[in-house]
């Protein structure tokens, strides 16, 4: 198989399984991450590392659906019989660095699951003092 088939093939690929498996999994993380947050004792607003955590899936929900049009545009673009890889070097690119930086946003929140560093919100004051 020639190396611009397999190319193509990767793209229209890609959007299927960010568009079928990624997106669903990132928007299950943040329903599953707002039920055991207000589920347990960690609670959603007493620690910074949960609060933390929250916005970073938050945000990376936001980037994933901004970045689905590129995708779906190099997809697009690869389905076209007359494609040439240097057509979508930009977007190409862009799919790189947003894909290394949603994997570092992933290290990120599983250190802090791991950690739990210490380390309580105003609220988490206030609902500890209460007690």
């Amino acid at each position: 198989m020639p190396i611009g088939c397999l190319l193509r093939s990767v793209y229209i690929v890609t959007e299927l399984v960010a568009r079928s498996v990624i997106v669903p999994l990132v928007f299950a993380s943040l329903v599953t991450g707002l039920v055991q947050s207000l589920g347990t004792t960690w609670g959603l607003f007493r620690h910074y590392w949960v609060l933390a955590k929250l916005l970073l899936t938050i945000f990376t929900a936001v980037v994933l659906m901004l970045q689905m049009s590129g995708i779906a545009h190099v997809a697009a673009v690869a389905a076209d019989p007359g494609f040439a890889s240097t057509d979508v070097l930009g977007l190409r690119r862009s799919l790189v660095v947003h894909a290394a930086g949603g994997l570092v946003v992933l290290l990120v929140t599983t250190t802090l699951s791991v950690l739990k560093p210490r380390g309580l919100t105003r609220y988490g004051w206030r609902r500890l003092h209460r007690q």
